[in-house]
């Protein structure tokens, strides 16, 4: 019994201390306020809103990933160490008085916003209904406005090839070493393995032999297009006046327009065997900086979960552009349905293609709205 109370004595003890510790750290730094994470919040978000900074957060509540915080989550902000929350709201976003026909997911895709941004931005924990001549706070800025295309009559031709070297970004020409593979090349000079084979006339996991020049994709790689078989024709276009992608499931190949202008190809990788992806006309309808995905059945062997998949863009239903680290295998079909691109192409994608996002910091769900549509999309065989 004795030794039973020594036990809680020391155990009140150091109770005692850690107490005392931490109302001596407490009053010997600053004051501090307690921020209690919502859906959707991010570190950063989270600092813009109280004029800090995402390292001081971090060092202040031991936070050793950036990119993670969770729901719920109890974070300390030093209050003195902070601009005054109020004045750094007022200079980043605008008053905006709600209208007729208003509601929180309109005025997010028009503002270019998540709807959980927008949300987050003026302490909504669900969404609500607006009343007329409600105040509410937004970007300075509107979505960006889509970007005029101007129609031109044929598809034009690829421009001439120059040489470069490696780490260039303009075209280049490599001599095959000995012991080099397509990946290894395709590495050095920041490209799409696919895409280097495909220009090449090799197989994507083909090894090359030593002596052989290759040719080297360009930034758009728009030269892969002289080696199709067969062009989309002009007549079939969906649009002559916005911006598209054609995804050609037979070529493996997906290539974004600006009105009949092609300004980028892509080598991807579509459905396989049982989950063939989509064919038809379809307009981008979400995306989403970063995700995870799970899907398939543990029972018949095929479930999958997929950390941090980057630049998604669903076009219809759960079928998405995406940027994908689990494969090079580019031109050859590899997934459940969606449209696979290397983690570069998906970005350049993500950015070029609506709706748009008004900050790129927003790592929200963006939704198509009239305002804001999403772009045209259209799959084929």
């Amino acid at each position: 019994m004795r030794e039973h109370i020594r036990t809680l004595s020391r155990g009140k003890l150091a109770l005692i201390l850690a107490v005392v510790a931490v109302m001596s750290f407490a009053g010997a730094v600053h004051a501090y306020e307690e921020h209690i994470v919502q859906p959707g919040e991010t570190l950063s978000q989270i600092a813009r809103q109280y004029g800090t900074s995402v390292e001081s957060l971090q060092e202040l509540n031991g936070l050793p990933d950036a990119n993670y915080v969770w729901y719920g989550q109890r974070l300390l902000v030093d209050t003195e160490e902070t601009a005054a929350p109020a004045r750094h709201r007022e200079e980043a976003f605008q008053t905006y008085t709600v209208q007729p026909g208003d509601t929180l997911f309109r005025l997010a895709g028009k503002h270019g916003i998540s709807l959980t941004r927008l949300m987050t931005i003026n302490g909504f924990t669900s969404e609500e209904w607006l009343s007329l001549g409600q105040e509410l706070l937004v970007p300075h800025a509107l979505a960006p406005a889509p970007q005029p295309v101007s129609s031109v009559s044929d598809v034009q031709a690829a421009t001439p090839i120059p040489e470069m070297q490696p780490g260039r970004t303009r075209l280049a020409v490599h001599t095959v070493q000995a012991g080099e593979s397509l990946s290894d090349i395709a590495g050095r000079y920041g490209v799409n393995p696919g895409a280097l084979a495909r220009l090449n006339g090799l197989q994507n996991s083909s090894i090359p032999e030593p002596g052989r020049t290759l040719r080297m994709p360009s930034a758009n790689s728009l030269e892969l297009l002289e080696g199709m078989s067969h062009r989309l024709d002009r007549a079939s276009y969906p649009t002559l006046t916005e911006r598209w992608v054609e995804v050609d499931l037979n070529e493996q190949m997906a290539i974004a327009y600006e009105g009949a202008r092609p300004v980028r190809a892509f080598v991807i990788s579509s459905g396989v065997g049982n989950s063939p992806t989509v064919t038809g006309t379809y307009r981008i309808w979400v995306k989403i900086a970063m995700q995870d995905m799970r899907g398939g059945s543990r029972a018949a062997g095929d479930s999958y979960h997929v950390t941090e998949v980057k630049n998604v863009q669903y076009f219809f239903e759960d079928y998405a552009f995406h940027g994908t680290y689990w494969h090079s295998n580019f031109g050859t079909p590899m997934s459940r349905g969606c449209i696979n691109l290397t983690e570069d192409d998906a970005e350049w994608l993500f950015d070029w293609a609506s709706p748009f996002m008004y900050d790129d910091s927003d790592d929200g769900w963006m939704f198509s709205t009239d305002v804001n549509p999403g772009t045209l999309v259209l799959i084929h065989d």
